[in-house]
């Protein structure tokens, strides 16, 4: 069996054509700006297009397709906002069913971040209680409490990036709040900070990782700063939830290592004492956490009983 596996993220789109055991066949990656909704939708069809021909298919041999979508949605598709990728409100079934020419009850939608945390239980061998938080472009995570994902009643839960964790100085958020751990702890914030607190005009995180790995201070405390934010919002998690895993994911999460020492200080510091025992990773999935996460996605979709309405 082949599936379609789309990574719908804020600032690029991977697509991929995958076997149920999570092994990629083809995959395409490239930028995909997201203001235009109806062509970022054309678009991720095009590359998974290209996949297919590739495996040597028709894309509507396939037998179902999985999409993350960078921020709230419903399963059939229905996409509630986005902060990170500036989106309102909007049908996204219809739009990737016309652009492939499939039928859409062959076409499955989640959270990217509640995508990763089904690829970590599918393909990860993860427990039955963890948390999934990405440093990226934004920060998402997700929730799994005795083995099952935690929607919410409206399908928003899971929503780390929105968590307040700095109450003195904070910082606007694309959400419209101020001082939310996306805000200050995404790659986007740890590039802002790095350049406000001195470090050269068009640093990014990955640059700043490289000078903090070379010993500049100023760098170093900038992630020493991102792992105090993550901290607070992993304490809140603890608190709540009493997980015993946070995986991190995200390109940003190359410099866990960096941000680890104060993120534990912080968590020690504010999660109660019988529910901070969580051990913090990296997800074990690397890069194709996503990806991978789509295909999950997929295969849960298909798997799921259909109801008659």
């Amino acid at each position: 069996m082949l599936i379609g596996a789309i990574d719908g993220g804020g600032t690029k789109v991977l697509a991929a054509v995958m076997t149920a055991a999570g092994a990629i066949v083809a995959r395409r990656q490239a930028a995909v700006p997201t203001a235009d909704i109806p062509a970022y939708f054309q678009r991720c069809a095009e590359m998974l297009q290209a996949c297919a021909q590739e495996a040597g298919v028709a894309v509507q041999a396939l037998s179902g397709v999985g999409m993350n979508i960078p921020g709230m949605v419903t399963p059939d598709g229905h996409v509630l906002g986005s902060p990170s990728a500036g989106w309102g409100a909007f049908h996204a079934r219809p739009l990737l069913a016309d652009a492939l020419a499939l039928p859409g009850e062959r076409l499955f939608f989640e959270n990217d971040i509640n995508a990763c945390a089904l690829a970590e239980q599918r393909f990860g061998g993860a427990g039955d209680d963890f948390v999934w938080l990405t440093i990226s472009t934004g920060n998402g995570g997700a929730v799994v409490t005795n083995g099952k994902l935690v929607r919410g009643g409206g399908g928003c839960a899971g929503e780390f990036g929105h968590l307040k964790v700095e109450r003195d100085a904070p910082y606007p958020c694309g959400c419209g709040g101020c001082g939310c751990l996306e805000a200050h702890a995404s790659g986007v914030a740890i590039a802002r900070r790095a350049v406000e607190t001195g470090l050269p005009a068009g640093t990014d995180a990955k640059r700043c990782e490289e000078l903090a790995r070379r010993g500049n201070s100023v760098a170093l405390a900038v992630y020493a700063q991102t792992g105090v934010y993550l901290g607070r919002a992993l304490a809140i998690a603890a608190n709540l939830m009493n997980p015993t895993h946070a995986f991190i994911g995200g390109g940003a999460s190359k410099a866990l290592d960096l941000m680890l020492p104060s993120l534990q200080r912080t968590l020690a510091l504010e999660a109660l004492p019988q529910c901070g025992q969580l051990a913090v990773t990296q997800t074990s999935l690397g890069y194709e956490a996503a990806v991978m996460g789509a295909a999950a996605v997929c295969l849960t979709g298909l798997t799921r009983p259909r109801t008659r309405h």
